[in-house]
């Protein structure tokens, strides 16, 4: 028998052997082919063995899964402090079940964002049972925090959901993830109120004496800005802080101090319990922060915070002149002044001569301390504010011109156009009498401009500010006065 003859016999057996067994071997076939082409002319006598089978596995479906947010994350949460230690939540149970071979399971993976699109997102830890992701109200409240800050206001969230088939120490990712909610969660965030106080040796731990130890603050939402400072000349001693809760109740209940005693450290943790000391005296700045319901004191010692803008508006006598103020230790001053017509004038440090006096370098904007230099000058009558800067080299200053108005939707002219105000030299206050919509704010603003605003608490007003609200509605008298450089005060009446 010839070689292309054993070729042609064991071709129609290999094909024969495909069609009744349906088992495509192709290595089989390359190792037969090969065998063929190498053998000669000699007679071929190997007699191919029956092929061996076994039973296929049962193959798992990838389609016909579903999902859902779980029973307690289809409703809203608002987390406490008792759940944080021990409480879970099933976050995403299975709602339909594709085919699954035994011992087969569903597996999750979540994440959560603040936006549909998940383009903030973290991962969220979750132990997946019986087709149910449960999740730890801490690690719920953590991921909240981390995308929305700390504040405790209800949130909105996505989840995502990546799905597997786990079997044995394998995981198969299904094609399709699923996006669910948005679900309504409120963290854990501290308590932060919209006033604090210093209370001690300063003022005799008397309730009644606080309202000259009140810290400042931005008038902004406390969550987004919890930062609260106090300027304060010799008040060494023992002080402890009081919520504005506890100042309107008269109340120590909830008065905050510190887990030492008369602890002299500059900064520490507030807590209820013993007092802060200062033991320097002069100037200190106490700064708290609320979010992290901790203090820091920073020892300033001998600053002069006052400069006296006297001259020819008011025969120039120091003692009784108009002021401006270094509100934030930072050697920088600011004041307004009504000038009755063109003026020259001169700050000083002191409400006499005696102290440093500053006046015009020969440069434009520029002070010079040189004693006998020329007087400064407004060429024209208006309320003006002044600037002053110390905190480097040159000394300079400003005198800008401002009109003031309402600014606000609930305004008449809306965020948009101003109401203007009028100054009165005898009260050397602004006003104006108008209606106000309830429900809606306002703010004060110079020159039809934002780039001099005032807002937020109206018994100390700061630059850019929150807006202010407006309660009812009606007709009121509003009054701006800016006389006292410490503290720029607002008034509604109706």
């Amino acid at each position: 028998m010839t070689t292309s003859e054993l070729h042609r016999i064991f071709l129609k057996v290999i094909i024969l052997i495909i069609m009744r067994t349906k088992i495509y071997l192709i290595t089989l076939f390359a190792v037969t082919i090969g065998m063929l082409w190498s053998c000669d002319d000699s007679v071929y006598d190997h007699v191919a063995q029956p092929p061996q089978t076994s039973e296929q596995e049962e193959l798992q479906e990838t389609t016909g899964f579903k999902f859902a947010l779980g029973d307690q994350l289809a409703s809203a949460i608002v987390l406490s402090e008792e759940q944080l230690t021990s409480a879970t939540f099933s976050a995403v149970k299975t709602t339909s079940t594709g085919k699954l071979s035994e011992g087969a399971s569903i597996d999750f993976s979540l994440r959560l964002s603040n936006t549909e699109s998940f383009e903030n997102a973290v991962d969220l830890s979750s132990i997946t049972e019986n087709g149910v992701a449960t999740i730890t109200a801490n690690d719920l409240n953590e991921a909240v925090k981390t995308l929305y800050g700390k504040a405790p206001y209800e949130r909105d969230l996505y989840l995502e959901v990546l799905s597997y088939i786990k079997e044995g120490g394998e995981k198969i990712l299904l094609p399709e993830k699923s996006v669910l909610g948005p679900v309504k969660v409120t963290p854990v965030g501290p308590v932060i109120e919209t006033g604090y106080y210093l209370i001690g040796d300063a003022n005799e731990w008397n309730f009644d004496n606080l309202g000259d130890y009140k810290f400042s603050h931005s008038g902004k939402d406390v969550y987004e800005d919890p930062i609260f400072t106090l300027l304060a000349n010799n008040i060494e001693g023992n002080f402890k802080i009081v919520p504005k809760s506890c100042k309107d109740a008269g109340s120590w209940d909830g008065v905050l101090g510190n887990p030492i005693d008369q602890n002299p450290a500059l900064s520490g943790e507030l807590v209820g319990g013993g007092a802060m000391r200062i033991e320097a005296p002069g100037w200190v700045k106490i700064t708290l922060n609320m979010m992290e319901y901790t203090y820091n004191i920073e020892v300033i010692g001998e600053m002069n915070l006052t400069l006296y803008v006297a001259g020819s508006h008011q025969g120039w006598d120091p003692g009784t002149a108009p002021t401006v103020y270094c509100r934030n230790f930072d050697f920088k001053y600011d004041g307004y002044v009504y000038f009755d017509g063109p003026h020259a004038f001169k700050f000083t440090s002191q409400p006499n001569w005696g102290g440093i006096n500053y006046g015009d370098s020969g440069s434009e904007g520029v002070l010079t301390d040189d004693g006998g230099a020329d007087n400064l000058n407004v060429t024209e009558a208006g309320y003006y504010r002044l600037n002053v800067d110390l905190s480097g080299s040159p000394y300079t200053y400003t005198a800008e011109k401002t009109e003031w108005g309402l600014i606000g939707d609930a305004t008449e002219g809306g965020w948009d156009n101003s109401t203007p105000m009028t100054y009165d030299p005898d009260t050397r206050m602004w006003s104006v009498s108008t209606t106000l919509e309830g429900g809606k704010s306002f703010k004060f603003r110079a020159n039809e401009a934002w780039a001099i605003n005032l807002g937020g608490d109206m018994d100390n007003l700061s630059y850019d500010g929150a807006n202010i609200d407006v309660v009812e509605s009606g007709n009121y008298l509003i009054t701006l006065n800016l006389n006292n450089p410490k503290q720029y005060k607002a008034r509604l009446m109706r």
